[in-house]
């Protein structure tokens, strides 16, 4: 079931791609500023900063964007992909795990989509929990 190790590493990994263009954009209003300017925002005391430097400065910031853009367009579509694979699973384990771990549903609503009774898919749960424990005692 590492399946699902996978799947929560690419989502944290997309959250950061996300904060990292949040941090770009910043970034990129302070070189539209120092191009318009001439200035850097952050020293006290006026510095000249040619413009021709600045629209580097513009342009290095503007790539680091499309990069990052298409990073995070790689990784939303392979999460994507993972999510599709995932549910195509047909034993009730990977089912209880995937409404469980990735789409964080509660048990008692794990056993009325199955149709199973609570009990059942509890103790379905907690033998997947085990086999995970298990496999990190074996692995260390």
């Amino acid at each position: 079931m590492d399946f699902v190790k996978t799947y929560n590493d690419i989502t944290k990994e997309i959250e950061i791609l996300e904060l990292r263009l949040i941090d770009l954009e910043a970034e990129l209003k302070e070189a539209r500023k120092l191009c318009f300017s001439g200035q850097l925002p952050s020293d006290p005391l006026p510095v000249h900063v040619p413009l021709d430097k600045a629209l580097e400065y513009y342009d290095a910031v503007v790539i680091k964007i499309g990069e990052t853009s298409n990073r995070l367009a790689a990784k939303k579509l392979i999460r994507q992909k993972i999510e599709t694979n995932i549910r195509d699973f047909q034993g009730i384990e990977y089912q209880v795990a995937y409404m469980r771990d990735v789409e964080g549903l509660p048990l008692y609503k794990i056993a009325d989509k199955l149709g199973y009774s609570y009990d059942w898919i509890r103790k379905v749960s907690s033998r997947i929990k085990a086999q995970r424990r298990h496999k990190k005692i074996d692995f260390s």
